[in-house]
């Protein structure tokens, strides 16, 4: 976690400062829900591929898989 989402300190427990650390905490872990899932759909699509006769030929090896599935990862859509 970054600096900017470490929780306030007890002497800085004023309201208006835990409701910016709450809205922030919560949008960086909704950010990292949708990555996930975003990955487990590049690997449903890498493990359909793979599993269909036709579909498998669009995928060339393992390199081409973990491109796919880092691209997914990293929130970009390839």
């Amino acid at each position: 976690m970054n600096d900017d989402l470490k929780p306030p300190r007890v002497g800085e427990l004023t309201l208006p400062r835990w409701q910016y650390w709450l809205a922030r905490y919560n949008g960086v872990l909704s950010e990292k829900s949708d990555r996930i899932e975003k990955l487990e759909a590049a690997l449903r699509g890498i493990i359909g591929a793979l599993n269909d006769p036709k579909g498998g030929q669009h995928i060339y090896d393992m390199r081409n898989a973990s491109y796919i599935a880092r691209k997914a990862l990293e929130g970009k859509d390839d």
